[in-house]
């Protein structure tokens, strides 16, 4: 199912020796793929860990992408080589919604493999899906820390949320991560609106349609049951990272998520000083990758 192996990938030289990209498809639309960049070696006996992305983009934004995760990569292999227990790097995509007012498009004449129209609980759907993909392909549980920027930290904790409320029939069981890290994330539609005097209606509205209550039920931080017990036991590492230079999203909504973590009975790590704007943190690519070091080093002394 792999293809375009072995070619850049994002900045992600062809002759790096430790990995080979390729795309690998969960379904018929063409945003129904995962990117992956494997080991071209024997994978380390302790190289345990695959580190998995889900990017951002309002839901909506055609230029995000998997490979947005590559700046990352380059930063977390600045010697030219994995870290001692990463096994390799994944990176989720998933259909968006309509953005008619910068990216229109006429449906009659696009291919439904190629349309922008998706609608919420479908972008969840998709990364699950991806999800139960790789899980039959590979050994996930406990094995991978996700990652998620913005709208992509917002999926991240949705995969934790009740498959009952998003209608969603699974072929497997959720692999446990062993560690969630939210970056500038996106948890509170309602509340996140508000605090902006209701200038994200629209992309909500786009890909959530314009029932509030919709809005709520599908937010993170408004969750009515509790996170402990899709991560018992309950000592998986979560960090909500955010830079207060983010004009998009304000630390209120960091907060907000935070609380919530610690009324569910766990301990977040919560990180207020990233540098730069809302893009600049997975485009530069170095804050992920102390993120990503830092909560390797707490996993590995558990």
């Amino acid at each position: 199912m792999g293809i375009g192996k072995g070619h850049k990938a994002g900045g992600i030289r062809d002759d790096t020796p430790d990995l080979e990209f390729s795309y690998l498809r969960y379904g018929k639309h063409n945003l129904h793929r995962i990117g992956i960049w494997e080991q071209r070696k024997p994978v380390k006996p302790n190289a345990t860990h695959w580190l998995i992305f889900i990017h951002g983009g309002a839901w909506r934004d055609p230029l995000n992408k998997p490979t947005d995760f590559a700046p990352s990569i380059r930063q977390l292999m600045g010697d030219g080589s994995l870290p001692e227990t990463v096994r390799g790097f994944i990176s989720l995509d998933y259909r968006l919604s309509p953005c008619d007012d910068e990216w229109p498009q006429c449906l009659d004449e696009t291919p439904a493999t190629e349309q922008r129209v998706a609608r919420h609980p479908d972008h969840i759907h998709d990364v699950r899906s991806a999800m139960d993909f790789l899980s039959q392909r590979f050994d996930l549980d406990d094995k991978y820390i996700l990652i998620g920027h913005s709208a992509g930290a917002m999926l991240a904790f949705q995969l934790l949320m009740s498959n009952a409320q998003w209608q969603l029939q699974s072929r497997v069981a959720f692999p446990k991560p062993a560690a969630i890290i939210g970056i500038s994330g996106i948890y509170d539609l309602v509340n996140l609106n508000r605090r902006f005097g209701g200038n994200y209606t629209g992309f909500i509205s786009d890909a959530f349609g314009e029932d509030e209550d919709v809005w709520t039920k599908a937010s993170p931080a408004q969750y009515e049951d509790s996170f402990m017990q899709p991560l018992l036991p309950h000592d998986t590492p979560l960090w909500l990272a955010i830079s207060p230079e983010d004009t998009l999203i304000d630390l209120a909504e960091t907060d907000t998520m935070a609380n919530k973590l610690r009324e569910d009975g766990f301990l977040p790590s919560v990180v207020k000083y990233l540098e730069g704007e809302h893009d600049f943190v997975w485009q530069d690519g170095s804050q992920i990758a102390t993120l990503v070091h830092r909560v390797l080093a707490e996993l590995s002394a558990k």
